[in-house]
């Protein structure tokens, strides 16, 4: 195609082969703009006509000004020239190509143009700023009087700024005019904009606490020592993810023990769920993993979903199983708490993932369509989850967990449940916050001696019971013995473990009762004391994992387990030499370990537990 729509000596063809498209009566041939329209249809017709040969021609200079004329010419004929493009062009040209690639503007194209006025409409409305944690972008806007901060990569900025250009041209932003934009707000962010602390949910600052409501003025909580009140402009910054919802509204001398009416925790267990839920209102400590086990019938999920409801409400409250541990770490990238609900078993390196989110640390990845660069996301999060058996098998999560085994209930109706749940909230939310208040204000005053490994909640938990009235010690003690009973589970969780701890049943004094490969071990306790599990370790190499990952909880059986460093020749069999011990607990205070009366009851393993 050669022709040019504006050039009048081309208007003489005709095109009556397209009869559907408008024509123009022979009187009006004299008026240049009408002129220019036939040339300009002819051209588009004539590119389409041949387009499934020769697609190339709809993205040519010549067909583009055509279609760019027509459409502002006339906003009829330029609907139904572009119904017809969409109908007839390949299915490997987009029409969003022809429409970005059509909508130029005086001083560059339409894409950089549209962009460019998204990048004023933000710049001109909000502030931007940057978290030098997470190098993310945000910027916070009016929007009916409320200060809102949104993540410029977060699908609310898209929302917001598609609606602003829309109210301000009538036309919708394309896909690629936002990514670009987002591109450079995401540069001017960083690099003019404000470096500040960005906050999901809970944020520690000073000697304060406070926490996000998400309702619809976007309020906080603010919590001291001295007690709680709701604020409208916090010293804080908070962004709402979309999935986040809002918290209930506390009231003022609330009442905490309405909670049991509709959390299924034992009595002896509570204050351990009541120490988990706030730690969570704090920010920068280390937070151990809830685990809710418990048979079909003990409201496991409905317990979950409430609690979750008081520290982090959630467009889903409960989650399935997460496919990978980057699955889990882009989840924390935009939730405070993660949840996950009826779990057959954990992988190692879920487990592992559990690890680092309870005690702080990041997860770094190939930043998509990138070589050079990647994505990490740094977080340290409460982490609850619930299953029918236990599924936490690694000795550094059990240290690292809560375990609580819920009772069997009897159901109720759902419907009037629900209806008292929400009508209790705001009570029982302030019932939790005059405790916490109650707690900061102990927490100075507690001393401990060789606490357990998550010592923040060790403390947390022993002001909160202090100030409850408590005995020193005493959540120590609760916590403790609630620590060896995941152990011992843990342990009833791994045949491989179990099976060492059969093999030195026989041995009463301490002394050896094993030296030998791998290899040789594992024959040893596959043909004498083997588990029908599909957990069982399948070769030597397996067994060496299961004890380097048991040895800490075999050694509270009383079990010292060695694995070398160089493979020997040790008789038949060449391998890592495994050593097995017997030790003398003597008054360590762990001789008191043993199985749980259901373990010693079934002497049988949960089915689909994986070590």
């Amino acid at each position: 195609m050669t022709k040019n729509f504006s050039t009048a000596k081309n208007f003489q063809n005709g095109h009556s082969q397209h009869s559907h498209i408008p024509t123009f009566d022979i009187g009006e041939a004299s008026d240049p703009k009408n002129e220019e329209m036939e040339n300009a249809l002819k051209i588009i017709n004539d590119a389409l006509s041949v387009c499934r040969d020769e697609p190339g021609g709809l993205m040519a200079d010549e067909f583009i000004k055509a279609y760019e004329f027509v459409k502002k010419t006339d906003k009829k004929i330029g609907a139904e020239i572009r119904v017809k493009i969409k109908r007839e062009k390949p299915s490997g040209i987009l029409m969003s190509h022809i429409d970005e690639s059509s909508d130029s503007k005086e001083g560059g194209s339409g894409g950089d143009n549209v962009a460019s006025e998204l990048i004023e409409i933000v710049t001109q409305n909000g502030k931007l700023f940057y978290d030098g944690k997470t190098e993310r972008g945000y910027v916070t806007v009016d929007i009916d009087g409320i200060q809102e901060t949104m993540a410029i990569n977060g699908k609310q900025f898209v929302d917001w700024l598609s609606y602003k250009y829309y109210a301000a041209t009538g036309q919708s932003a394309s896909e690629a005019a936002i990514k670009q934009a987002k591109f450079a707000l995401s540069g001017i962010a960083k690099y003019d904009g404000k470096k500040q602390r960005i906050y999901l949910r809970v944020a520690d600052n000073n000697d304060g606490h406070y926490i996000f409501l998400a309702d619809e003025q976007l309020r906080v909580v603010e919590v001291s020592s001295t007690g709680w009140l709701i604020v409208n402009d916090p010293s804080v910054k908070f962004w709402k993810p979309a999935a986040m919802q809002p918290l209930p509204i506390p009231r003022s001398g609330g009442n905490l023990d309405l909670l049991w009416k509709f959390v299924n925790v034992d009595e002896n267990d509570r204050p351990l769920l009541l120490a988990w839920m706030l730690e969570s209102f704090r920010s920068e400590t280390p937070k151990p993993v809830l685990s809710l086990n418990g048979t079909q019938g003990s409201a496991k999920s409905s317990t979950q979903n409430k609690i979750r409801q008081l520290v982090d409400n959630n467009a889903v409250n409960l989650r399935s199983a997460p496919k990978s541990t980057q699955d889990i770490f882009v989840s924390a990238g935009c939730n405070w708490l993660i949840s996950y609900e009826n779990l057959s078993h954990l992988s190692a390196q879920t487990q592992d993932a559990f690890c680092t989110l309870a005690t702080g640390g990041g997860f770094a990845s190939r930043t998509l369509y990138s070589d050079d660069d990647e994505t990490v996301i740094d977080a340290k999060r409460p982490v609850i989850i619930n299953s029918i058996p236990n599924v936490i098998t690694a000795q550094d999560l059990t240290d690292r967990a809560v375990c609580l085994e819920l009772p069997q209930i009897a159901y109720k109706e759902e419907v009037a449940i629900q209806k008292e749940w929400e009508a209790a909230m705001p009570a029982i939310f302030g019932g939790l916050l005059d405790l916490f208040v109650e707690t900061l204000q102990q927490i100075p005053h507690v001393k401990l001696t060789n606490p357990p490994r998550m010592a923040d909640f060790t403390r947390l938990g022993e002001a909160m019971m202090q100030a409850q009235g408590k005995s020193s010690g005493e959540f120590t003690k609760l916590y403790r013995a609630n620590l060896d009973e995941g152990i011992s589970r843990a342990v009833e969780s791994s045949p491989a473990a179990l099976a060492i701890i059969e093999m030195a049943e026989v041995y009463a004094a301490p002394g050896q009762i094993f030296y030998g490969t791998a290899k040789t071990l594992l024959e040893r306790l596959t043909n004498d004391h083997k588990h029908d599990s599909e957990s069982w370790p399948k070769s030597a190499r397996g067994l060496t994992e299961v004890l380097r990952r048991q040895s800490p909880a075999l050694a509270r059986f009383g079990l010292h387990v060695t694995i070398g460093k160089k493979k020997e020749r040790i008789g038949k069999s060449q391998g890592f030499p495994v050593t097995v011990k017997r030790i003398d607990l003597g008054n360590v205070g762990m001789s008191g370990m043993s199985f749980s009366k259901e373990f010693a009851e079934k002497k049988s393993f949960s089915e689909g537990v994986r070590v």
